[in-house]
């Protein structure tokens, strides 16, 4: 029997977008750089010769909203040619499009809500894609918080901004729980106090976090 918010040991329960409510991103950036003919081992090795702090570079200020996605496309194209076909979005290879929901991890949310948890959303995203997230993903009616990494000009792994998503929600980290499919996202939110559930597969993700939540 899922447990009721108060039955348990935490309160709130905070959602990443890309590849926890939605299907696993790699597979479908892979599938659209084979379709649009783009070379994978060039676009590697252009990749390689960008360096410096991975917090300056093109797509983490793209996700603080620093840049504009049309100022990403054109240092994409001068720098790592074939990988701007994922965010034009006169592409047919536009990615974000091809990022379905999963229909069971909405109907979780909505439960966890019905169950009492505080629900937020915690996504590292592009603003001018939000309208699209939002025909997809009602966030209104899932999440009592949602933070846009691109709206308040810090992104995860950054601790700054999962203290500000728990101040938000006005809850302590040790009573929150975190689900995120990446590794550095999950660290950064384990070093602060909270629980974490790694998402690689929605039934193993849901069975974990019902887990925890059960104590």
């Amino acid at each position: 029997m899922p447990v009721h918010a108060d039955d348990s040991g935490f309160d709130a329960v905070v959602f990443d977008w890309g590849g926890v409510i939605t299907v696993d991103p790699d597979p479908v950036a892979r599938r659209s750089f084979e379709a649009a003919g783009v070379d994978l081992v060039e676009l590697r090795k252009c990749r390689a010769k960008i360096t410096g702090d991975p917090d300056e570079l093109p797509f983490a200020r793209l996700e603080r909203g620093e840049i504009s996605v049309d100022d990403y496309l054109s240092l994409m194209r001068q720098n790592m040619p074939g990988s701007e076909v994922l965010w034009d979005r006169e592409s047919p290879h536009f990615m974000f499009s091809k990022l379905t929901v999963r229909n069971e991890v909405i109907d979780l949310i909505h439960g966890l809500r019905a169950r009492g948890f505080v629900t937020a959303l915690l996504t590292n995203n592009v603003a001018e894609m939000w309208p699209l997230l939002l025909e997809t993903t009602p966030v209104d009616d899932l999440f009592d918080v949602s933070v846009n990494s691109a709206f308040v000009g810090m992104r995860k792994p950054e601790h700054r901004i999962f203290h500000h998503t728990l101040d938000l929600m006005g809850v302590p980290a040790e009573r929150a729980v975190f689900l995120d499919d990446m590794a550095p996202n999950i660290d950064a939110a384990r070093a602060l106090g909270m629980a974490t559930v790694r998402v690689r597969r929605p039934g193993q993700a849901i069975g974990s976090l019902e887990r925890l939540l059960a104590g």
